[in-house]
């Protein structure tokens, strides 16, 4: 798979900009606010066109002892995640399509969906995921680097005190995710050695801590394993791997940091993403964190280009503006919770007795909790296995909660 030209990468980046345009104010940052946008782009690779068919942004998550076993909350709410969950949705409606006969990107083969051969998705964030791929060195962000070397081989004519200051110069962009409470911990020294490279972060959260691994870490899992997740494999001949990568301008950005962080943590292991891209585009989201606004907006949002476009606004894991008496409602969960989209899962196996039959067994759909369906997407979670092992080498370890019933 080619890379994309410098044009085609701002032409997308417009679209996506103009596609978060177009949403409802509501969710959106107000004055001094911040924000992250992620979208999920479908190209057809025969026309050239391109469409965007997830939208997310925000910045949040919720702590673990805020997890909730039902699975109606989201755990976590960046954009990276949002539009993640988002395009799940976008895919359950295209197996749909394809169980119909109807227009999809989908076609059935051997009883199983597959990606037509036209079609491909491309990745947007308006900036590096936090974790590992925002450890980026600030000189190598402003082209630097190439003036300190060579002034540390003139260090024989200054002082001690210049030549330290001149190191220190070497400075990096800090993220604020945390190392695993079982891993080596950040060393917290000045400059460049401030951090540890290659280590599985969680996001943070003000008080509780999060149980979310980073966004570098869940992209890096989703280059390896495919963006579809465990369930969706059950009904698909193979993963769907996300090939080109863009981020914004006017954020640090380094494609070693992202090569580093999301391809290369293990050097063994590279094969399967060697057609991996990264970009930069020279258009810059007008929400991005600076000087003068450093308060993350409260929200976030989701939109899935299904059903004439669905959007919805989330804080703290919930849908934007419940009432007193919707509280006890199902309709106060976002369209992309756990049990939202278990249920959109189980609404396809309906619709197709084969594969019902396949995965159930003589198991009635209704009886089947989440977490153990997902178990039964054996090749998926060997994969995961060998990756967490081989490349990631440890993960976070979550409670087994998620023994929630689609009701």
């Amino acid at each position: 798979m080619s890379p994309i030209t410098q044009a085609m990468i701002d032409q997308i980046v417009k679209e996506c900009l103009q596609s978060f345009q177009s949403l409802p104010k509501t969710g959106k940052p107000l004055n001094c606010e911040w924000t992250v946008l992620t979208c999920i782009i479908q190209r057809n690779t025969e026309s050239g066109k391109y469409r965007v068919v997830s939208i997310g942004t925000g910045s949040k998550c919720i702590g673990a002892t805020k997890m909730c076993p039902a699975g109606y909350i989201l755990n976590d709410s960046h954009a990276e995640v949002m539009a993640r969950r988002g395009f799940l949705l976008y895919l359950y409606q295209n197996i749909e399509l394809c169980l119909d006969n109807k227009n999809s990107i989908f076609q059935l083969v051997d009883s199983k969906c597959k990606l037509k051969e036209n079609i491909e998705f491309i990745f947007y964030c308006s900036q590096l995921p936090c974790g590992d791929a925002s450890i980026v060195c600030k000189d190598e962000v402003s082209d630097e680097i190439g003036d300190i070397i060579p002034s540390m081989k003139r260090s024989i004519q200054d002082t001690g005190n210049e030549c330290e200051e001149k190191r220190s110069r070497l400075d990096i962009h800090r993220t604020g995710a945390k190392c695993l409470q079982d891993s080596i911990q950040d060393l917290k020294l000045p400059g460049a050695e401030y951090h540890i490279l290659g280590q599985v972060r969680t996001k943070p959260g003000r008080g509780d801590r999060t149980l979310s691994v980073s966004c570098s870490d869940k992209i890096a899992r989703w280059i390896h394993l495919g963006i579809q997740g465990s369930l969706i494999s059950l009904l698909m001949d193979e993963p769907i791997v996300l090939n080109h990568y863009i981020f914004g301008n006017g954020v640090p950005y380094s494609v070693d940091s992202l090569k580093r962080a999301l391809c290369m943590r293990n050097l063994k292991i590279i094969e399967s993403i060697s057609n991996v891209h990264f970009y930069q585009s020279t258009i810059t989201f007008p929400y991005i964190k600076t000087e003068e606004c450093l308060r993350p907006a409260p929200c976030s949002i989701v939109y899935i280009d299904i059903h004439s476009g669905t959007s919805e606004v989330a804080v703290q894991g919930k849908k934007l503006g419940v009432t007193k008496k919707q509280k006890q409602s199902l309709c106060i969960y976002l369209c992309i919770c756990k049990y939202n989209l278990y249920k959109r899962f189980q609404e396809i196996l309906v619709k197709n007795k084969t594969w019902c039959e396949e995965i159930c067994g003589s198991t009635s759909l209704q009886n089947i909790c989440y977490n153990e369906m997902k178990q039964k997407s054996v090749k998926y979670n060997n994969k995961w296995k060998e990756i967490k092992h081989s490349f990631f080498q440890r993960w976070t370890v979550k409670p087994d909660i998620f023994a929630f019933k689609v009701s």
